[in-house]
């Protein structure tokens, strides 16, 4: 697995665990030496992904003190939290698929189809009938 991959799953990892309540805010977080252990991997790769948390504006690191979970994020659209969440998914999802064999051109062009279908539907939506559910898409 190469160090890109790895800091990206530790990241997403500390997020989901931030997402769902199992970091709570201001907790600590493992030391880097801690993670590194944790993860078989290098301190650089998980300093990396603390990093990422970090600009993504969901933990502090001070010199001396660790890395913590931020204590108040941001509410709203523009919510660190938010945004975090939305890259989790996919990067879940790109996982997923680029390891069943499909390659990143087929992946892009499926979400733009994907895409473009929801906004058609959203753009000329439809009056339904009551107790009537509709699915869109190759579902």
């Amino acid at each position: 697995m190469s160090e890109a991959t790895l800091y990206h799953q530790i990241a997403a990892s500390v997020r989901q665990d931030i997402l769902e309540g199992r970091l709570k805010p201001g907790e600590r977080l493992p030391s880097l030496r801690q993670m590194a252990q944790d993860w078989n991997c290098t301190l650089g790769t998980a300093q990396h992904a603390y990093r990422q948390l970090a600009e993504q504006g969901l933990v502090v690191s001070r010199a001396g003190q660790g890395t913590h979970v931020v204590e108040n994020p941001q509410v709203g659209d523009d919510a660190p939290l938010r945004k975090a969440n939305l890259v989790h998914q996919a990067e879940r999802f790109l996982l997923e698929v680029l390891t069943a064999g499909y390659s990143s051109d087929e992946v892009e062009a499926a979400m733009r189809l994907a895409l473009d279908r929801w906004r058609a539907i959203a753009q000329h939506p439809k009056e339904t009938e009551v107790g009537v559910l509709r699915f869109a898409g190759s579902h």
